[in-house]
């Protein structure tokens, strides 16, 4: 006698076995955590204040720039308007705005575990002066006194430090798409673009490094 519901010479059907479409679930939920995961580590850090506020005051902050990344915000500061030709003293009038903006980066909460590292570039004209006998002492000496306005303004001295790169970062090549050398007004432009500093503002690592001593 034939299991009822199943005709004479057909096959009997199998069920789904249930840890098999446990599994499928657990890999689904295992795809979607894993995508979320990248996801976040993907997304950019979180400079929306800044924009913000250099949005508001736009007219004040026209000549600075902010870029982002996934781990840092970079403000670009134009030599020309921080410092005189040469010099590493800011400038008065460069104060006036800085002052504000250096005080409201302190007072961001996305900020506060920031560590803040203060870079000086050059252009590629060289110096030699008594106070400056290269680019390097230029650049530093611009960033260091940079870093101690941040200071004065509330910005603790254990997360600042200071980068020197001279000339040798540039943000513009100094060679046109051929390779040629640029001149004239395209040369000079190239290196007011050059000179800056850059405020970099960069989430601390998850812990401090472990080092191990090779050699004491």
């Amino acid at each position: 006698m034939r299991p009822h519901g199943r005709r004479l010479g057909e096959e009997p059907k199998e069920t789904p076995e249930l840890w098999f479409i446990s599994l499928a679930d657990l890999m689904s939920l295992l795809f979607a955590f894993f995508v979320l995961l990248t996801s976040a580590s993907a997304a950019p850090k979180n400079c929306n204040g800044l924009a913000r506020y250099l949005d508001e005051h736009r007219a004040q902050y026209k000549s600075f720039e902010l870029q982002s990344s996934k781990l840092q915000c970079v403000i670009i500061l134009p030599s020309d308007f921080l410092f005189q030709s040469g010099e590493d003293r800011l400038q008065a009038q460069a104060l006036v705005p800085l002052r504000p903006l250096f005080q409201e980066i302190v007072h961001l909460p996305e900020h506060q575990s920031d560590l803040v590292i203060v870079e000086g570039h050059t252009d590629n004209v060289p110096i030699a002066t008594k106070r400056f006998p290269s680019n390097w002492e230029l650049s530093s000496a611009r960033a260091t006194n940079l870093a101690d306005v941040m200071r004065e303004l509330g910005v603790p001295a254990q997360k600042l430090s200071v980068r020197a790169f001279a000339d040798n970062r540039p943000r513009v090549p100094y060679t046109d798409d051929y390779g040629k050398p640029l001149a004239g007004q395209q040369l000079q432009e190239a290196r007011r673009l050059n000179r800056r500093v850059e405020i970099i503002l960069e989430n601390p690592p998850t812990k401090l490094e472990e080092y191990t001593t090779l050699f004491k």
